[in-house]
This record gives structure tokens, sequence and C-alpha cells, in this order.
């Protein structure tokens, strides 16, 4: 029976102040199957060791790698290359891994090895397997298979089958313990939780559409299970639900929210949704929740709703979120709004447009929206990054940095370093972010003080040298 060491590699060049590192739940979903089959243990470097942001910083991780992984005895290596933002720090893992096992089965999934597989072939066949898809099913079928195949003559690409409710298991914490133990003394804080796979949208910027588009979901009592499990035994303080997208059939919604009721969380439940699936009796049972709903909305601009392929009724769309989020301020029910700006298309015509809507909203006093604007992140796998060409021709956009991942700079700058449109380029790329700060005053002033000190604490840290953060 193969022994296995799934591992999370990290990430470099990353801004070390941007979030906070969390436990990354969905790897340890992955643990947890295989670990019904195999013996299984878990890492994750960027908890244990670091995410180096400098060349000194990063000489030290390796080396901190080298003396961790020569300690270990495994068979089969599982590396989550989770986003191409884990891209170098994955190759530098495998190759030290590969040094001190020269004979040991490597394996690589995630959502850009799923983009991009053939960043993991090389003429020294580091990778024997790269896994595109969900792992689960895959990696079993791997190590079923190593005591007679053994190592591939040669790197292989491997289409992993879809894992379906029946298959889902509970996450096994304990793999996770000793990295609480030694990083999270008082708890792990903020604990991301997954409920359900799949999506059934297919918007524009999304890695999603990697995966199989059906939406799978625990069922909802088992859902509970994992939120009730996850929260006790680290105790957790707030539970992110991390699906792609949240609650899309309202029976089971409705089904979830009630248990949730009767649990009587004392923590606080986080989750992303569309404003289409919240309907007021939603609402009113989340009112009896300690409760904060991230939103989807991703552009206020019918032009760009449409060019972000999120919806092909941008009108009814942008009404449903208006309703919704009116519902949400008469319960008091804190809620953000995540717009996409500098999206591929986006010009000053629709910027406009975006920031009229977010005007005539923020007119409501003591409100409980907030906005959160982020830009564009060019990730491979996406139908932009399918159909780059396409962009470019028909609006003019310019991807600065379109392999950024190979790159020894600020991955999170370069990621997001385009020029839109021909309308918005050079320091007109900028654009957004002078419109947005024009505002911030009055989108911070006309927030209930609830929603200020959330908004504080999970958005924005400068708004914590607002005088009025220090008497809440």
């Amino acid at each position: 029976m193969p022994s296995m060491l799934l591992v999370y590699p990290s990430s470099y060049n990353y801004p070390t102040a941007w979030d906070k590192v969390k436990i990354k739940s969905s790897q340890l979903l992955l643990a947890s199957y295989l670990a019904q089959f195999y013996p299984v243990e878990y890492a994750d470097f960027e908890i244990s060791i670091a995410r180096p942001a400098s060349n000194v910083q990063t000489k030290r991780f390796e080396r901190k790698v080298r003396e961790y992984l020569a300690t270990r005895r495994f068979d089969i290596l599982a590396l989550s290359c989770w986003t191409s933002l884990s891209y170098k720090a994955t190759i530098a893992v495998a190759r030290i891994a590969r040094e001190l096992y020269p004979n040991c089965l490597m394996v690589v999934g995630g959502y850009h090895p799923s983009a991009r597989p053939g960043d993991f072939f090389s003429k020294d066949r580091i990778i024997d397997y790269v896994i595109r898809g969900e792992g689960e099913l895959a990696m079993r079928d791997i190590a079923q298979s190593l005591s007679t195949a053994g190592r591939p003559a040669e790197t292989k690409i491997v289409d992993s089958p879809t894992l379906y409710p029946e298959q889902f298991v509970d996450i096994n914490w304990e793999l996770s313990d000793p990295i609480v133990k030694d990083a999270f003394p008082d708890g792990v804080g903020d604990l991301a939780i997954y409920l359900s796979r799949g999506c059934p949208f297919s918007c524009s910027f999304c890695m999603e559409s990697l995966k199989d588009h059906h939406w799978r979901p625990y069922s909802p009592e088992a859902a509970i299970e994992q939120i009730q499990l996850g929260a006790e035994h680290n105790r957790a303080y707030a539970i992110a639900i991390g699906d792609a997208c949240f609650g899309v059939r309202p029976s089971w919604r409705k089904e979830f929210f009630r248990r949730l009721i009767d649990l009587k969380p004392s923590y606080w439940i986080t989750f992303e949704t569309r404003p289409e699936y919240l309907d007021e009796e939603d609402i009113k049972l989340l009112s009896q929740l300690k409760v904060a709903i991230e939103i989807g909305l991703e552009s206020c601009s019918p032009t760009m709703l449409r060019i972000m392929n999120k919806t092909r009724t941008p009108d009814k769309f942008l009404a449903s979120f208006r309703k919704m989020s009116r519902l949400l301020n008469n319960y008091g029910i804190i809620h953000v709004a995540n717009l996409i700006l500098n999206h591929p298309g986006e010009t000053q015509q629709t910027l406009e447009e975006s920031f009229a809507f977010v005007d005539e909203e923020s007119k409501i006093n003591q409100s409980s929206l907030i906005w959160a604007c982020h830009d564009y992140m060019h990730f491979p796998g996406s139908d932009i990054d399918r159909r780059q060409e396409f962009y470019e021709q028909e609006y003019g956009t310019v991807f600065l940095h379109p392999n950024w991942w190979h790159e020894d700079e600020d991955i999170l700058g370069t990621s997001r370093n385009i020029y839109p449109s021909r309308d918005l380029t050079g320091e007109r790329a900028r654009l957004w972010r002078q419109m947005y700060n024009e505002r911030e005053r009055r989108l911070k002033d006309c927030l209930t003080d609830a929603a200020f000190k959330f908004g504080a604490d999970s958005f924005f840290p400068r708004w914590r040298d607002d005088p009025r953060f220090g008497t809440l």
C-alpha cells in the first residue's frame, strides 16, 4: 500500500501583507478522501515555513523545504498548484523532492495544471502525472497502479473523473492538527469550508470552467455537520463557505438555512452568492444568524455584464441586486458587493455606468452594503485566456504580462497589469481607482456601525485609522 505526502507548496513574490494565511480546506478534502485507502500525511509550506517575497526569503524557504522533505518517507508526492500564484513554488518543491527521492512518484494537480499542463513537462521528467480536474479519483487510480506500473516513462496528463455527492467525505481535520497546533495556538479564526462543487455559469474571468459545471452539494444535513465539525475542531470564530456558487437550488438553500438556525452557531457565517439566489424568505431566515454575505455582482454596467458573460439580462440582474440589497438593509444584514474593474473591455463609459449605480445606492443612510472593488486578475484557464486574441482585437486589450507566473516579480501586480481597452491605456488604466477614491468617504460614512467595522476588519485596513473605528 503506497504512502502519500500531500503538499501545498506556497507562493513566491506574493506581498506578505496582502491577506492572512489560512488552512486550505480544499486540499484537506483531497487528503481526507485518499486517507480512506492509503497512509496520508498533509503539509502546508505556506503556513509551516513561509510565503517568500524576496530572493533571500526564497533561499531560506527552499532550505527549509529540503530539511522537511529529508525527514519524510513516502511513495507518492502530490503537489497542489492550486492557482498560478503557486506555480514557481510548486516547481521549486518538485525539484528539491526529485533530488532527494529520484524514484518517488510525483503528481501535480490544481487549477493551473488543469489550464497549463505543459508547464509541468521538462526534459528531466520531474513530474510523472499532471491531473486535470478534481483530483480524488485520478489520484486513487494512480496509487492503485503504482505497484504494477511504477513510474511512467514520460510525463502523462490524466483527466480525472467527476466526484459525486455519494462519494464526498467528511474533512479529516486531524490531518492538519500538526499545522494548526504550531501556527494557530489560539484557533484558526476564519475557516473556509466547501459544501458543494461545480458552477453552472461560465463567467469570462473565472477558472471554474475547468471543472464539471454540474452543481453537486452535500445534503443539507451533511453540510451542517461539516460546519459544526470544522468550527469545533479548529475553534473558529468565522466559517467562510467557499463554494464557487452557493445555494443554487432553492429547496436545498432553505433547508440548509433552517438547519443552520437550529445549530445556533456563535461564530460568523459568510458566503458568496448571486443576486438571483436570495429571496425574502431566505433573508428572513438569515436575519436570525450572525452572517455576512458577499455578492458576485462584478460590474454595475450592463455592457460589462454582457462582456463578462455574467448574465444575458443585465438590467434584470441589476434590479435583482437592488431589490435584494434593500431587503438585506431592512434586516440589518451586512453584505458586500464585489466588483471586478478593468476587466477586458472596460472603458470610461462603463466605469461611469458602474459608479453611477454605486452613487445611487450610497444615498441610503445606515446602509449595510459594502462595496469591494478589485482589479481584474488574468488567470490561465478562463475564457479570456482561451480567447485572448479576440479581446485584443475587439477591445484593444493589452496583456502586459500574459505569462506572469513565470516572472520574478510581484505576481499580484503583474497578474493585474493590463490595459483593458483602447480607451484605458497607460495612466488612464488607473481611472477606476481615482473614481473610487473620490467616493470612498461617502461609501463608508453611509454605513451602519456594524457594517463599517466589518469593512475595516475584513477589507479596508486603512479604515481603522478613521476616528470612528476607535469608538466601536
